[in-house]
């Protein structure tokens, strides 16, 4: 039985080296698994996939895709950039640390690693260099602080767990806020020592009247996460219902206020939302068919045994 699993972990593994699909690799892997361990009928895999995509907590992960686009499309990324370079950048290493700090707004927003990745990393490395930070440190620091969209909420890789293990959603939330700060403040001062052991270009320090002016024209932004989790934790919304009135707020914002959207490009938005969500809808209903076979075979509970009577 232990040759026979080991052959089906072999399989997945074998898939991936090979460059096959992520989902492709658990979907075939689930399913020789089922079949040839298990001894179930392969016709029980739809039912698997149906299950797996019939879950209302998807909603979230859609909506706050959405939501994250329609920044990256408008104004509020740079909006978030400028407030924190006013208010770190004239530190020393005050532009990384600024983009550290960008990444965990907008990781606050959009709870995509992928996106963070984009839209800060994207705008925040050629800034670095472009004032003379060494390009191995920029893009270091610039692809390493977007982790910050899985750990801070909403995080997409939260909300996918706590539908895969039935766990409130607003518990797993709240175990994020003191990491991602904690993630922060460390990369804020590795950056700051880093920096100014180098002697790294600073931007001038802002007066009191740029800063107020800068805070004053990115408020609408920085409401965003404010609205999110104010209205989960004070009751007045879900996370589910939180993810839709953070779309509607932040089209509204980007069409009406900051009007750096057209309405041409609500269709351009919502379908490149639609594709990304899809892949990452395909990965769990393939990741499902996965996890039945784990599930029907108990290996959760053996691997947890096996450890629990070898610790001495």
């Amino acid at each position: 039985m232990i040759t026979q699993e080991l052959m089906i972990l072999a399989l997945l593994l074998g898939c991936m080296a090979a460059t096959v699909p992520v989902f492709m690799a658990l979907f075939f892997a689930g399913l020789a698994g089922l079949v040839w361990l298990a001894g179930i009928d392969p016709m029980i895999v739809i039912e698997v996939l149906y299950r797996s995509m019939d879950k209302f907590a998807l909603i979230v992960v859609l909506f706050f895709v959405l939501c994250g686009n329609i920044m990256t499309t408008g104004s509020i990324v740079a909006k978030l950039i400028k407030t924190a370079n006013v208010l770190v950048g004239w530190l020393p290493g005050g532009l990384a640390i600024a983009g550290v700090l960008a990444c965990g707004f907008f990781g606050a927003i959009s709870g995509s690693t992928v996106a963070t990745v984009v839209a800060i990393g994207g705008f925040m490395i050629p800034a670095l260099m472009k004032h003379n930070y060494d390009e191995k440190f920029s893009v270091g620091i610039m692809t390493t602080a977007p982790i910050l969209g899985i750990v801070i909420p909403p995080s997409i890789s939260m909300i996918l767990y706590a539908m895969v293990t039935n766990d409130p959603l607003e518990a797993l939330f709240l175990t994020g806020f003191v990491p991602g700060a904690l993630i922060i403040v460390a990369m804020s001062v590795y950056a700051y020592f880093y920096c100014k052991r180098r002697n790294f270009e600073v931007l001038p320090k802002p007066t009191l009247k740029q800063l107020l002016a800068t805070l004053r024209e990115s408020m609408w932004a920085l409401l965003l996460p404010v609205l999110i989790f104010g209205g989960i934790y004070s009751g007045i919304f879900t996370a589910n219902e939180a993810a839709v009135v953070a779309c509607f707020y932040a089209f509204f914002v980007e069409l009406f206020i900051h009007k750096d959207m057209q309405f041409k490009d609500v269709k351009k938005v919502v379908v490149a939302s639609a594709v990304t969500s899809a892949s990452l809808l395909v990965i769990v209903a393939g990741a499902s068919v996965f996890g039945e076979i784990l599930t029907f075979e108990r290996i959760p509970d053996r691997i947890a045994n096996t450890i629990i009577a070898n610790i001495h």
